[in-house]
């Protein structure tokens, strides 16, 4: 028998149903949304979790355009056996996606939201001016005009309307684009007569900026709380699915490759990443290469050593504790605990639990990667920065060092440390080469525990990973700044720094039998390494 099709890309509801594409069926998500009835509702989930398909959902349950058309469209699904259905069809619906509202200034941004509106409206046979006045308005306004038309108050839907907000402060005009949708959103969701309620989805919960400004109204549902979890799929769907296709022998590579994110109690698997397995049978990075991951980039390049030292971490495999802002400031973007809660909150790290302190009442979260998709990731935005288009160096550079062909390993070293920095952006920092010489290594936390400025011996190390599997060697790495004519010198004081100080203690306790000692010395574009294996 013939299996249906995947809805490869397809977002759109009604499209999925008429076409009879396979849906895990989330109506009772409508049900929730009219028990809760709040005025505003904010549901911020990570992009390609079900956030467009959902909401174009509760567009053709509620829309009184078409009603007997898209009663159909419901045929089957949980919905259809509750008493909600008495609210099918009953709704002028205003419903606009701003997802892909990514454009490089302002001006284009205005017109292309522009663009939208006027579309939005022609679909309820009205118009709208292309003033910008009449943009800010332009919610209120079609609200009005739908409400005079029908004589009932009307819903508004917002997909993604954070996208153009992101892109501005990635591309610039931030200030201009914050001034104009705090307006707008208000005019819409604020005090407007017309309105019956609104649901509103994105990444982030933008604050501070007031945004939302006197939105008293306001109620936000994000991946840390227990409702609204009908986006992302379940073990049970995800089961089942496989099972349809005939592919529920891979289950666990499946669940080692997508699964792993929790969404208040529940775990979920990452939807876009499970229809596209699906339908290729092959274990692949598809949710990491559907953006450009601008903003997370933005993050990793900016060298933080925190950042760095918390990578580390996470690359063993280990969680990191970390206090989690819901409010997202894109000023604050420096903050280390700006930085967590963006990748949290855009799909890049999960929580495994939470923790209370007893003493000052603090909220922490147990953050950590949530699959080898991401992982893969973070491992390749590491080989991109530091390879600097010399992957296949960069890799056999690494194999060298995991192998203890030490001498191959400083030969490539050098070749490629030459392309990687320059003497604008080299410093007379050993903080500098400790932070390149971390960011360079983590792509082996896979193979090692990577730990940096840790005690051991009779004193301080400076970076030292440690194998996972006890019989390969372990590495000892120890820097200094240096003048180019003593360069060599500082190089065998590292490796003698090693030996004395007896760095190799910890590891040797551990059960690690053959280790690799190296001292390293830069200056400027120059770099002398000195090795020992013992």
């Amino acid at each position: 028998m013939a299996k249906k099709k995947l809805p490869l890309g397809v977002d759109d509801f009604k499209e999925v149903r008429e076409n009879d594409f396979y849906l895990v069926d989330k109506s009772m998500f409508i049900d929730e949304l009219l028990e809760k009835k709040s005025k505003v509702t904010l549901l911020p989930r990570p992009r390609r979790f079900g956030k467009t398909l959902n909401m174009s959902m509760l567009k053709y349950f509620f829309d009184i355009e078409n009603k007997e058309e898209n009663k159909i469209l419901f045929n089957s699904l949980a919905i259809t056996a509750t008493d909600k259905m008495r609210y099918f069809g009953e709704y002028p619906v205003i419903y606009i996606s701003l997802k892909d509202i990514k454009v490089d200034n302002w001006e284009l941004c205005l017109n292309k939201l522009g663009l939208l509106l006027k579309s939005e409206a022609a679909k309820h046979g009205l118009s709208l001016s292309e003033e910008r006045a009449e943009q800010e308005n332009a919610l209120l306004t079609l609200s009005a005009a739908l409400y005079k038309k029908y004589e009932k108050k009307v819903i508004i839907l917002i997909d993604e309307y954070d996208t153009p907000l992101v892109t501005a402060h990635s591309e610039g005009y931030y200030n201009k684009a914050i001034f104009f949708f705090r307006n707008f959103l208000s005019a819409g969701l604020k005090g407007n007569p017309y309105l019956e309620f609104s649901v509103l989805t994105g990444i982030l919960r933008i604050a501070k900026e007031s945004i939302f400004s006197g939105l008293n109204n306001l109620t936000v549902s994000s991946l840390l709380d227990s409702d609204f979890n009908h986006f992302g799929l379940t073990e049970d769907e995800v089961v089942e699915l496989l099972k349809y296709y005939e592919l529920e022998y891979e289950v666990e590579d499946v669940k080692k490759w997508y699964n792993g994110y929790k969404f208040g109690k529940s775990c979920v698997y990452n939807p876009w990443s499970i229809i596209n397995f699906a339908s290729k049978n092959e274990l692949n990075s598809y949710w990491v290469n559907t953006s450009d991951n601008s903003l997370i980039k933005e993050l990793l390049n900016k060298n933080d050593s925190k950042v760095l030292d918390d990578l580390k971490t996470v690359f063993s495999g280990n969680e990191i504790e970390e206090v989690v802002t819901e409010n997202i400031v894109f000023s604050d973007l420096d903050d280390a605990d700006t930085i967590w809660s963006l990748m949290l909150f855009s799909g890049y790290l999960t929580y495994s639990r939470t923790q209370i302190s007893d003493i000052t009442g603090a909220k922490t979260y147990f953050l950590k990667i949530p699959n080898y998709e991401v992982r893969s990731f973070f491992k390749n935005s590491f080989i991109k920065e530091y390879s600097h288009g010399q992957t296949a160096m960069y890799f056999k550079m690494l194999e060298d060092l995991y192998r203890g062909e030490i001498e191959r390993f400083k030969y490539k070293f050098k070749d490629l440390y030459l392309s990687a920095i320059s003497y604008h952006d080299s410093a007379d920092s050993e903080k500098y080469y400790h932070h390149f010489m971390l960011g360079l290594l983590l792509t082996l936390g896979d193979k090692y525990i990577i730990t940096s400025n840790r005690e051991s011996g009779y004193g301080r190390y400076d970076i030292a990973l440690e194998p996972k599997d006890k019989r390969n060697y372990g590495l000892i790495f120890e820097f200094k700044t240096s003048d180019k004519d003593s360069i060599e010198e500082k190089a065998k004081m590292a490796l003698a720094q090693i030996n004395e100080k007896k760095y190799d203690v910890s590891m040797k306790n551990n059960g690690v039998l053959k280790i690799i000692k190296i001292g390293m010395a830069f200056s400027g574009k120059d770099v002398a390494i000195e090795s020992q294996i013992d």
